[in-house]
């Protein structure tokens, strides 16, 4: 089954300072991403959903 087509459940693990909060998401969707140690991710909201994307190198 893909991660798209499943709902995982996590918790925020820590607030970091003044700016950040640490979430940590499934291993397998960072594979199906390819996501790895080092890459940037994009956030922004849209419409009440926190959106999360792998910028492009």
């Amino acid at each position: 089954m893909k991660s798209q087509d499943s709902i995982e459940i996590r918790k925020v693990q820590a607030l970091t300072g003044e700016r950040s909060f640490t979430l940590v998401f499934p291993k397998q969707f960072a594979i199906e991403l390819g996501v790895g140690r080092g890459d940037f991710m994009k956030c922004r909201i849209d419409s009440g959903r926190l959106v999360v994307e792998k910028m492009d190198p």
